[in-house]
């Protein structure tokens, strides 16, 4: 934070945190008891701010606030480990409760508050606050300090490339040169997507490297933000042909001479039989000529409903980790999952039989 950004953001921490408290009989906020970082007595290390709060019976509770300008997991952490440092340094006779404030909390952020006994509150809403007579939890309170460039390129097409390798099974420390090779883009896209991860607490980095430490927080997110519709472009079509493996072979032989791969349901289906399918859906670089599916497969575009389902996306990354059964060419474990989870026709069941097996993902290089 620059000073003037600080001192806006503190007076706003300032004024949410009476607001809040003002709701709660039995305690009393005198006015001026503010106090800058460094302003406390020569014992103090200092806090963003301190506030004395008058309890019932006359009891003086200090509250020890360590404001950021972001309330990210990392942010959080270290925000936590700041006061657990004041704390040690403080005269253990004050009644002391330590507190996190920024502008927005994430879930995250806040849950590591919570597990470190360490009160937070954010300007959108949201707090937690529990000390002596004091329980105040609030939830659930959408962020309304967006920065203007949200950071929503940890799940672009470019960036979800570096993801891929780094969730490969047993998860293992990846090189930022080995990262740029593998997932063939540049350094400036696995710096952003290194910097993210380890902001949200999904990475670390370690002397071999980059490694994802928690690679279901991770999925998780991921999913959420996937959006096929945007990604990708479909084409459905109605065949006289109804046996999908007949299908599949047929289609698989059409565009053998560019990059194809087998997804959703059919391709669960062959990793990890679970629900029966009627629809085979095949990633293409380029859609095949129409006269190829009307005469080999017997088939006509439709607008929907659809036994086969031939997908170009906006990013060839959805082929990499390509794998093979029965012959057929199938996307990841990883791809499989995403573009099967919200697809509707009990695809979230398949999808999570195969997230819940002990093959999923397995690095194709093992």
């Amino acid at each position: 934070m620059n000073i003037l950004k600080e001192t806006e953001l503190v007076k706003k921490v300032q004024e949410r945190l009476r607001e809040v408290l003002s709701e709660v009989k039995g305690i009393d906020l005198p006015q001026n008891e503010w106090l800058g970082r460094g302003k406390g007595p020569p014992a103090d290390s200092g806090y963003d701010l301190k506030m004395r709060a008058e309890e019932a019976g006359g009891r003086t509770r200090w509250l020890c606030i360590e404001v950021k300008s972001q309330g990210h997991p990392k942010i959080a952490q270290n925000a936590v480990l700041q006061l657990n440092h004041a704390a040690d340094k403080r005269d253990d006779s004050l009644r002391c409760y330590d507190i996190f404030a920024a502008p927005y909390i994430s879930p995250d952020a806040a849950r590591i508050c919570r597990e470190a006994g360490v009160g937070y509150l954010d300007l959108s809403g949201n707090c937690h606050l529990s000390f002596g007579g004091v329980y105040i939890h609030i939830e659930g309170r959408p962020n309304q300090y967006k920065p203007k460039r949200a950071h929503g390129s940890l799940f672009s097409p470019k960036a979800s490339r570096v993801l891929r390798p780094l969730l490969y099974r047993p998860l293992r420390p990846w090189k930022v040169a080995e990262l740029k090779e593998e997932a063939g883009v540049s350094m400036g896209t696995v710096s952003t997507v290194r910097g993210e991860l380890l902001k949200q607490v999904w990475a670390e980095e370690t002397k071999q490297g980059l490694r994802v430490t928690k690679p279901d927080a991770l999925l998780d997110a991921w999913s959420r933000k996937d959006d096929w519709k945007r990604r990708t472009t479909v084409r459905e079509y109605s065949l006289l042909i109804k046996d999908p493996d007949e299908i599949a072979h047929k289609i698989h032989r059409i565009c053998e001479t560019q990059p194809h791969a087998f997804t959703q349901w059919y391709a669960a289906f062959l990793r990890r039989p679970h629900t029966v399918t009627d629809v085979v859906s095949l990633y293409v670089s380029a859609f095949p000529e129409e006269h190829f599916i009307k005469g080999d497969l017997l088939g006509r575009r439709v607008d929907s409903g659809g036994s086969l389902r031939l997908v170009v996306p906006q990013d060839d990354g959805v082929f990499l980790g390509k794998q093979h059964s029965n012959g057929l060419p199938l996307v990841s474990d990883l791809q499989i999952y995403l573009d099967l989870i919200d697809a509707g026709m009990r695809g979230d069941e398949a999808a999570e039989e195969l997230r819940n097996w002990e093959q999923f993902y397995k690095d194709p290089n093992v």
